[in-house]
């Protein structure tokens, strides 16, 4: 991708999201459908190092990833080996913050647009922060809300 172009993608990011925190700090409180599906991902990947499996049953069987900019999705089979290979390494997700802008249920579909902080401690001790924006999709099935689509972009990244 173009570094014009990449800029230019940045901005209208950090432009909607500067706006989406003005309108969120005008929300007092979410609905209680928002709320769930808010707390589906309130702990991100706390404790993944504990039960992998339990984190990885968060995400429909048809999941993806998406890096905004990137020509092509990532499948939910090749993004947790590549998670789990990372945590077995010895990495582990020390906390984990979610701010919510936005939250729109219909029915047993949800999207989440937030900002997320996580810090990541290696095997040697070094700590890692990850910031990023994300506009996640989610589907209520079997009365759980699990994550059925996560387009990223990393907001520290050169």
């Amino acid at each position: 991708m173009k570094k014009t172009t990449r800029i230019v993608c940045a901005l209208t990011l950090l432009f909607t999201v500067c706006l989406g925190t003005t309108l969120r700090a005008e929300q007092q409180t979410w609905t209680s459908d928002q709320q769930a599906v808010i707390d589906a991902l309130k702990n991100g990947p706390i404790g993944i190092e504990k039960n992998f499996d339990r984190w990885a049953d968060g995400y429909a069987s048809h999941w993806s990833y998406w890096r905004v900019g990137d020509r092509t999705v990532r499948p939910k089979d090749e993004h947790m080996a590549l998670v789990r290979a990372y945590i077995d390494a010895g990495n582990t997700p020390v906390s984990f913050e979610l701010e919510p802008i936005d939250v729109i249920v219909r029915g047993d579909a949800a999207m989440v647009r937030f900002i997320a902080t996580e810090t990541l401690l290696s095997a040697d001790g070094e700590a890692r922060i990850v910031r990023y924006a994300s506009a996640t999709m989610l589907s209520r099935e079997t009365g759980d809300w699990k994550v059925l689509a996560s387009n990223l972009v990393y907001l520290d990244d050169d």
